[in-house]
């Protein structure tokens, strides 16, 4: 028995809401996040990863036998929750403080963000609770934390981070 072979495909209905979802809880519209999201659908995957893919490659990408990866990557369905990518954190960074809530942290926050440490509230300079983009002060995105308040003090727990590559041997 051949197993089909990965390909990019237009997200399913269920797939769009989870994604449009995940806008609306950060006070954007999906158009804010891919203008063309598509689905990876692998055979017997356990999650879907969503690209955004510019529509003159589309053309393209049906050409092709299989593909991996078109696009840029914004992240991953699994459970019915979007995971997002650190690419799409670059990609939004650009409307923190216009059109969403980023967490900015000092420079000594940035580090222990990207050590994969929880920030206290000493190092952060703006917060969001919930998951939120971080960004260091010149608004340099630094990965996805997540804003909580524990015993009446505000922190940003790393969720995943740019230096996740290099903890993990990447």
């Amino acid at each position: 028995m051949q197993l089909s072979k990965p390909r990019l495909r237009k997200l399913l209905e269920r797939e769009a809401k989870i994604l449009e979802a995940f806008a609306l809880e950060r006070g954007l519209k999906l158009a804010d996040i891919a203008s063309n999201p598509m689905a990876l659908q692998v055979p017997e995957a356990k999650y879907i990863d969503i690209f955004d893919v510019p529509r003159d490659l589309v053309e393209v990408l049906e050409q092709l036998e299989s593909h991996y990866a078109s696009g840029m990557y914004l992240g991953y369905i699994e459970d019915d929750k979007f995971k997002p990518s650190l690419p799409l954190a670059r990609k939004l960074s650009k409307l923190c403080g216009e059109k969403l809530c980023c967490a900015t942290l000092d420079w000594e926050g940035e580090k222990r963000f990207l050590y994969g440490r929880t920030v206290r509230g000493d190092h952060i300079v703006e917060w969001c609770e919930g998951l939120t983009i971080v960004v260091n002060p010149l608004g340099e995105p630094l990965g996805w934390g997540l804003g909580v308040v524990m015993e009446g003090k505000r922190l940003v727990k790393p969720v995943w981070d740019l230096g996740w590559y290099l903890r993990r041997g990447g």
